[in-house]
């Protein structure tokens, strides 16, 4: 057992470790350094921590922001599979050299390896018969993982898996501990979650290989390339294609390609594979060998890896004497540092969007940075400051190079847009007001500038970004998905670009943005604290509390309490909107002990509750700080001390949920420390309650800052007092010029809070956004509403009498029936519209001294209705593969239009199948037209059917088809919902009876789900 550790004082770590490397050369050692001889601070680093559960993290071997990610590799069989390994296996398939760590979603896995002796399988095999392929059971009890090291033995083979990494290359070692044949499976085409378009394999010599493989996923349409050198020659070695072995071939290009080679081994005999891989070539993972791996062993590779690691885990010295804290601690450090992720080879070429680039400064790619913003890149501006210019100068190249923007969630090159917002901004700019050098900040801010009016990138999960009603009216409003999440994230990022703005001088962006920065407020509710969906009309929409329905579709995850605190750059006027400080600690007071039940559908990605503070779901991760802004310190303090080991534990199942690339760690290791960044950007970090008796941040100017507290305990968690080098500090605040300068916070703890401390005026004056800015008129005070009708039946059968509305007082409302835009000389609204025909209506409202209203647009359609009254049409739709609408049918022909978001209830679906559906008038009547409504949302496997088949009869028995029509599949992902409703004409006919067939088919190549059939989405079947 180790007692009272004083890190502060340890030895070298990096002369022990030149030491072993020194020995490794002398005697030719070809054993791992054991883990019982470390003595630094990556013995406390257990990648097993967050394998369970739902945090989704790997325990393979990597470097600080490689290339290689290698871990063992199962199959996708769920959600919790998604780094391809879930701490509940007992069969591993094999170990794969690319993976993500602690994501929501899942990708590459790309190039499996595994060891086997005897008679060669080449097929997988299953989980369920293991031994009908080539996987093997394991024990965790011979598992072993740690930083840059992952060893295991397979125990139906008692082969002893041993694998490091440098940044391009995996380094395999496989001690085969039985005497007799071993043989190595090489699997091209192993994936996570992707489509598989094809792989390949080339036999080069006796001891060396190639592949590639080609796939589409969460890393878009990619290639990705190997070159593998084995230490021992093979005396056996065969090409699979879809698992049959071709005979006497060396090299095979297909869908699926696989190899083997065999040895004879002596019992104990090691075989050594280095494998480099490139997301451009051949050439570049050759030239990434040759760079990192063409001289190097096995053990000096694990030892670079340990070295680098250690050197990572020098920078935050602690003094604790709680091993389990250790372990905790600097395993969050080393999940903060394990992503982004480097893509561009050692030549400098890399891919985005499948084009390929070339750089003079190394390139990274998997930024998850609407999760990684709010702390761990902002952690990585204090230590790893060369990176973040590498980082920061890599999204700008987005822009200025590959022509792209700027990413939302970039795998591997590829924006998938599966979040929300221009949230990389947060990251440049907290670079920027660093003054970190070597960031070209004028194409930065022009690519911030940009990506600030980006209409077209589209969230698969959360639908239309909404920004053309933003930049008009400073919030999203209530008809688009998400939109309180999207108004207050976009308003924090405006306050970003703001702050670059002012930093460039450029006065009018400055004031453009500080004003869209604000547009929350205009969606507070007095009477909850809430931010609530506002509509165009100027109307908040009350939010069912009982319910998760209404909150998922209105929050990410649901989180209306996370994200009703959230406008962390403008918390005076938030706290000013509720009422003052006290009304708003109150408030957050509620939140923290609200223990009501909410039925339904809870998301996933919201956990870890305290009352209704979910810190599993990052849009939370401020909300335990907030109390530093309304002079109510030691809540904070109580709060972060009750957090850290409630959902830190030193075990497998010890996180609570994603780590979502080192977001989650981040969190951790700033509150260990003492301090976190409410609002990156503003230079400024909210004091909490440190974790250990002493910890530190050795910086890159070689200065240190250390928090020091004294008397500290699980019981003495209340600051009592304070110094700053020496001087007495009474901010609840520090700022990054402080930690930078080097120095020490003293802090004196106690049990008892002392609630004088931190909470004048004057000490939270300084903290950024504390000056209640009233200088922005609210919507409603500067724009006319928008006119509405308050019609939900945009369908009619005979004619349509249709009331306008607007809730400006005294604006005028002008329309046109023409299709053409109205303005202020068109015709004035003054008495009910009557239709008789299909007919555009749009409008818009004027007053004087506002603004003029957004135009409100309605096409009024005809078509013959259900009647619930006589019950009729009735209507009957095919059962199987039913998953969205209601069984009866009746809401494809209620006269109400879905809208362009699948889950928005009016919608019809049916997953891979064809969609019947007949329509019974209950008499015979004379029809000539049909228009049936699709959706194309090909992110979420939406998509047109093949072709529209129309039959009519009289009697219900036979059929005459009267139209056929094949409708277009979007070419490429268009990444946008759209909603498309043909015309079929045909000679009048006489029918009772309508039988629509929507022909399914197969996704298209370039899709993920490729090969496979989709959804068909159906609303509004409309008959003249």
């Amino acid at each position: 057992m180790l007692g009272k550790l004083s890190i502060f004082k340890i030895q070298n770590y990096s002369l022990y470790l030149l030491l072993i490397s020194i020995c490794i050369c002398i005697i030719g050692c070809s054993k791992k350094p054991e883990k019982e001889t470390y003595n630094g601070y990556i013995q406390y680093v257990d990648p097993m921590i967050g394998t369970d559960a739902h945090a989704h993290t790997f325990p393979g071997a990597t470097t600080p922001f490689g290339m290689v990610q290698l871990s063992p590799s199962n199959d996708l069989k769920g959600w919790d599979w998604n780094s391809g390994y879930h701490y509940t296996d007992s069969i591993l398939k094999g170990f794969a050299h690319s993976h993500i760590s602690g994501a929501g979603l899942t990708a590459l896995g790309d190039f499996l390896l595994m060891p086997t002796v005897g008679s060669v399988k080449i097929k997988d095999g299953t989980e369920e018969d293991p031994d009908s392929g080539f996987r093997s059971r394991f024990s965790h009890d011979r598992e072993e993982a740690s930083a840059g090291y992952y060893s295991v033995i397979l125990d139906d083979y008692d082969v002893k898996v041993e694998l490091t990494a440098s940044p391009r290359v995996g380094f395999h070692r496989y001690t085969y501990n039985q005497a007799g044949k071993g043989n190595i499976i090489i699997d091209a085409s192993h994936q996570l979650g992707e489509y598989l378009y094809g792989s390949g394999i080339e036999f080069i010599s006796d001891n060396e290989i190639k592949g590639y493989k080609r796939s589409n996923g969460a890393a878009g349409v990619r290639n990705v390339y190997f070159y593998a050198q084995f230490s021992k020659k093979f005396k056996e070695k065969g090409i699979a294609i879809n698992d049959i072995i071709i005979p006497a071939t060396t090299s095979a290009d297909d869908k699926k390609v696989k190899a083997f080679v065999s040895f004879d081994v002596e019992a104990g005999e090691q075989v050594d594979v280095k494998v480099a891989i490139s997301y451009v070539s051949y050439e570049g993972a050759k030239a990434n060998f040759d760079a990192e791996a063409k001289t190097k062993s096995f053990d000096k590779a694990l030892v670079e890896a340990q070295k680098i690691w250690e050197e990572k885990m020098n920078k935050f010295p602690i003094e604790t004497e709680s091993v389990s804290d250790l372990r905790s601690f600097y395993t969050a450090v080393y999940r903060t540092m394990i992503s982004p992720n480097l893509i561009s080879d050692v030549t400098g070429e890399y891919i985005v969007e499948g084009k390929k680039y070339h750089s003079d400064f190394e390139q990274y790619s998997n930024f998850s940075t609407w999760d990684t913003y709010r702390a761990q890149n902002p952690l990585m501006a204090l230590v790893e400051q060369e990176k973040v210019v590498d980082f920061v100068n890599s999204l700008t190249s987005r822009y200025t190079d590959a022509k792209v923007g700027l990413p939302v969630w970039e795998c591997i090159g590829f924006d998938n847009v599966c979040m929300i917002g221009h949230n990389t901004v947060s990251v440049m700019a907290d670079a920027i007001v660093k003054d970190l050098p070597g960031i070209d900040v004028e194409s930065a801010y022009i690519a911030m500038r940009d990506a600030a009016f980006e209409l077209d990138k589209h969230s698969g999960p959360y639908g239309e970004n909404g920004m053309e009603y933003y930049i008009e009216m400073d919030f999203v409003p209530a008809s688009i998905g998400m939109s309180v999440s999207k108004t207050t994230e976009y308003n924090y990022f405006d306050w970003c670009i703001a702050e670059v703005a002012k930093k460039l001088h450029k006065q009018e962006d400055q004031k453009l943005f500080q004003k869209r920065s604000k547009g929350y407020r205009n969606s507070f509710d007095k009477e909850t604290g809430y931010l609530l969906p506002l509509t165009e009309t100027g109307k908040l929409l009350e939010m069912d509390m009982t319910e998760w329905e209404g909150l998922v579709k209105n929050y990410i995850s649901g989180n209306i309490w996370g994200y009703s605190s959230y406008v962390p750059h403008d918390m005076g006027y938030l706290m000013k909107l509720h009422g003052g400080k006290k009304n708003f600690t109150n408030w957050l007071d509620n939140v923290f002990a609200d223990s009501t039940e909410i039925s339904g559908g809870q998301h996933v990605d919201i956990s870890g509750f305290i009352g209704k503070y979910g810190h599993g779901d990052e849009p939370s991760n401020h909300m335990s700080y907030l109390y530093t802004f309304a002079g109510e310190p030691w809540k904070t303090q109580k709060l972060v001390r009750e957090i850290m080991p409630k959902f830190y534990r030193d075990v497998p199942d010890g996180l609570d949920n994603n780590d979502d690339l080192g977001q989650m760690a981040a969190w951790y290791v700033f509150s260990s420390l003492g301090f976190y960044p409410v609002c990156p950007g503003s230079n400024q970090y909210q004091i909490g309650s440190p974790a250990f008796k002493k910890a530190g941040l050795v910086l890159e100017n070689g200065k240190e800052f250390v928090v020091v507290a004294n008397n500290n305990s699980s019981e003495n968690i209340y600051i009592q007092s304070a110094t700053l080098n020496g001087e007495v500090y009474t901010k609840p605040f520090i700022t990054y010029n402080q930690i930078i300068s080097g120095g020490e916070l003293v802090l004196e703890m106690g049990n008892q809070p002392n609630k004088t401390w931190a909470n004048s005026d004057n000490d939270l004056s300084g903290m950024v956004g504390m000056k209640a800015d009233v200088d922005y008129n609210l919507y409603i005070n500067r724009m006319v509403s928008i006119p509405y009708t308050t019609d939900k039946e945009l369908c009619f059968a005979q004619s349509k009498k249709v009331n306008l509305y607007c809730n400006t007082e005294g604006a005028i409302i002008r329309y046109t029936l023409d299709g053409s835009a109205p303005d202020i000389n068109s015709k004035v609204y003054n008495a009910p519209l009557i239709l008789n025909n299909e007919t555009t209506i749009k409008a818009k409202a004027f007053k004087e001294g506002l603004e003029a209203s957004r135009t409100f647009e309605a096409t009024y359609m005809k078509g013959i209705m259900y009647n619930p009254t006589t019950k009729l049409p009735k209507i009957a739709v095919s059962q199987k593969g039913l998953g969205y609408g209601s069984p009866n049918g009746v809401q494809l022909i209620d006269g109400v239009l879905g809208s362009n978001s699948f889950g928005d209830g009016f919608w019809t679906g049916i997953n891979e199948e064809d969609m019947e559906v007949e329509i019974d008038f209950g008499s015979e009547r004379w029809i000539k037209k049909v228009r049936p409504g699709f959706l194309v949302d090909t992110g979420q496997w939406i998509f047109n059917p093949d072709e529209i088949i129309v039959q009519v009869s009289s009697d219900n028995r036979e059929f005459r088809e009267v139209g056929r029509v094949k409708t277009n599949t979007p070419s490429k992902n268009l990444n946008k919902r759209y909603i498309e409703r043909p015309n079929i004409s045909f000679s009048p006919e006489l029918c009772r009876y309508v039988k629509f067939t929507f022909k399914n088919k197969s996704i298209p190549n370039w899709h993920v789900g490729s090969g496979k059939n989709h959804w068909i989405f159906i609303d509004e079947i409309l008959v003249q």
